[in-house]
């Protein structure tokens, strides 16, 4: 797909999935060169013509957060500099985006801040892919656009599911409209947990689970895990209650070390998304990668058609 009306860039945090995007859009990815001076501070050069182009910047705002935020804004400024058209910030993960609401008293409202920050730079518009709270999306002043990737994730299993019994999961009332989603689009029954968490410790207790899951697999899709914890604790619940198999669709793992926590647990099956990239090694055999680079290609291809 040839089309010099628009430049794909990567940030240093997404670097395969840019080129798995730009591969996709048959286009090569446009050459940004990222260093740091000795004081750490980081030095952004855009070495490709973006002139009256539309720019897309995929940068997964991941640990270290606050540096690829600021790496961001700085991309997005010099191509704003360069007299780029427009500059568009595709966030595969966006980073403080769970801190959409003030939970204890003295707190900031963190995730509308940083907002303000990347707002305050030279972006004009956003994309956020399987944002947790769609509050996230009310705190924006410039245009932002929200996608998910539960299509990639029912596209494989329409594939790949085997003739046996399923069931989908809601991991809880929050998750349930997605969840009644996705089962609904891979033609399965729902069950869903009653559980309770402790505000201040973060411990999840699961109390009972509404819907017949003895006998079968269950799968369940969120938007993502942090620690693993909770998602482990409810596998063996499940497993209690007499399922068979369980598998979870996660478009974002966001804690490096939770992996080998998922390594060791009953999960049957974790597939997720490469927004983030942990290169998992090939012995994490409960594990799989799916990734989202048709997307976030789909997403440029209807946006500059």
């Amino acid at each position: 797909m040839m089309n010099k009306s628009f430049v794909v860039l990567s940030g240093s945090s997404s670097h395969l999935l840019s080129l798995e995007t730009a591969k996709l859009l048959d286009v090569n990815l446009g050459k940004l060169e990222i260093e740091e001076f000795a004081n750490r501070e980081i030095r952004v050069r855009i070495l490709e013509e973006v002139k009256d182009k539309t720019v897309f910047i995929i940068q997964s705002t991941i640990y270290p957060a606050e540096r690829y935020i600021i790496e961001l804004a700085l991309i997005a400024d010099a191509a704003k500099r360069a007299y780029a058209k427009k500059v568009i910030a595709i966030l595969p993960w966006f980073g403080y985006s769970p801190q959409d609401k003030v939970f204890r008293k003295g707190e900031p409202l963190s995730a509308e801040v940083i907002i303000k920050v990347l707002e305050a730079s030279s972006i004009d518009e956003f994309v956020l892919v399987d944002i947790h709270s769609m509050d996230v999306l009310k705190l924006f002043k410039k245009e932002v656009h929200h996608i998910s990737a539960m299509e990639t994730f029912i596209n494989y299993f329409k594939q790949n599911l085997a003739k046996e019994e399923w069931c989908s999961v809601a991991l809880d009332n929050g998750a349930l409209e997605r969840a009644d989603l996705f089962a609904k689009r891979l033609n399965l029954p729902i069950a869903v947990f009653d559980k309770t968490r402790d505000r201040e410790t973060g411990e999840v207790t699961f109390h009972s689970l509404k819907g017949d899951i003895r006998g079968k697999n269950v799968i369940t899709f969120d938007d993502y895990v942090s620690t693993g914890g909770t998602t482990i604790q409810s596998c063996e619940f499940l497993k209690k209650k007499g399922a068979e198999k369980c598998y979870y669709c996660i478009t974002h793992l966001i804690v490096p070390e939770s992996i080998e926590k998922i390594k060791k647990s009953k999960i049957d099956k974790m597939f997720i998304s490469d927004s983030i990239d942990w290169k998992i090694k090939p012995d994490v055999k409960n594990l799989k990668v799916i990734s989202i680079g048709k997307l976030l290609a789909d997403f440029i291809k209807s946006y500059i058609d």
